[in-house]
């Protein structure tokens, strides 16, 4: 069961917030916090991944609660050296039983303030893209289900509130290893969004969340931007290979026009940038992290000509 309003709200027993309260945030840029999970800060007794709120502050409590979501590595993770680990427990001191349900495991973009208890989701966000994607593996308690939620809105001055742009969900089964999920998102206005909410969690419904139930996720991001892949007259005219790769990736063309490859990774940060020669260009991609990345192929005007993405596997 979804609960969506304006208050902020959690079905008993679930995790799946989706109310609205998003925070007045200067939007600079479209990058995804912390999109692989690599960065972690200390909050109380725990850590917490930057960019990205939990139940974890629970735990300060007193009595204490359990901690709720961990940092995972090792066979737990799909890239780099970490991966974000939801795990569902029971709240044995719960301050707000009637907002809070009491057995739960989750996390989304955003931010809580303990006091005055509130939820505060999204971050900064004004592009259109065609998919969410994940990397996930789900060990769940019973017949219970993970799910996945992301709203993509924009606040309409008239009525004061936010509008939804855009919709996605998705249930998680059991997972023993790490598997690609590529999740279309539904646009129901042709309107750019200025806030965008991910929230995942390690029991979705009440009727079978169970105590123990861990979701494991890595690697999330925005792909297939709308209206730039649509009008891309140079689609099926640029091949890239191998990919996955490995130790290089050689991207070849047959746009006239391409001058540059810009490659950047899941964040946005560019990585490298190479004139390309004869058609093509050879990245050499042995120093690149185990990940998704992103190509970029202008002109000599700097103007966008086509983009696509690729894996690097170790």
């Amino acid at each position: 069961m979804y609960l969506i309003g304006r208050n902020v709200k959690i079905c008993a027993k679930t995790v799946f917030i989706v109310a609205i309260l998003v925070f007045a945030l200067p939007f600079n840029n479209n990058a995804q916090p912390n999109s692989s999970f690599e960065n972690w800060s200390p909050e109380g007794s725990y850590e917490i991944p930057e960019g990205w709120q939990t139940l974890n502050f629970l735990s300060l409590l007193n009595p204490p609660n359990p901690i709720s979501t961990f940092k995972a590595s090792g066979n737990d993770k799909h890239s780099g050296n970490y991966a974000l680990r939801l795990k569902t427990v029971y709240f044995n001191n719960n301050p707000l039983p009637d907002v809070l349900g009491d057995t739960a495991g989750g996390a989304f973009t955003g931010k809580a303030i303990p006091s005055p208890f509130s939820y505060h989701y999204g971050f900064p966000y004004t592009g259109r893209p065609e998919k969410i994607e994940f990397w996930c593996k789900y060990a769940p308690i019973g017949n219970d289900t993970a799910g996945m939620l992301i709203y993509l809105q924009k606040w309409n001055n008239f009525t004061n509130s936010r509008d939804t742009i855009a919709l996605s969900r998705i249930n998680i089964s059991t997972l023993t290893e790490f598997e690609l999920f590529q999740v279309d998102i539904a646009y129901n206005s042709l309107a750019l969004p200025d806030t965008a909410t991910i929230i995942f969690a390690s029991s979705k419904d009440s009727s079978t969340a169970r105590v123990g139930s861990s979701l494991y996720l890595d690697d999330v991001t925005f792909t297939g931007w709308v209206g730039i892949d649509e009008n891309n007259c140079y689609a099926g005219k640029v091949k890239l290979f191998p990919n996955p790769a490995r130790d290089n990736v050689t991207i070849s063309t047959e746009i006239e026009e391409a001058e540059n490859v810009k490659i950047t990774d899941i964040s946005g940060k560019i990585i490298c940038e190479e004139k390309i020669q004869d058609y093509k260009v050879k990245i050499n991609t042995a120093f690149f992290a185990e990940s998704i990345y992103f190509y970029e192929i202008s002109d000599k005007k700097q103007q966008v000509l086509a983009k696509g993405k690729f894996n690097v596997i170790k």
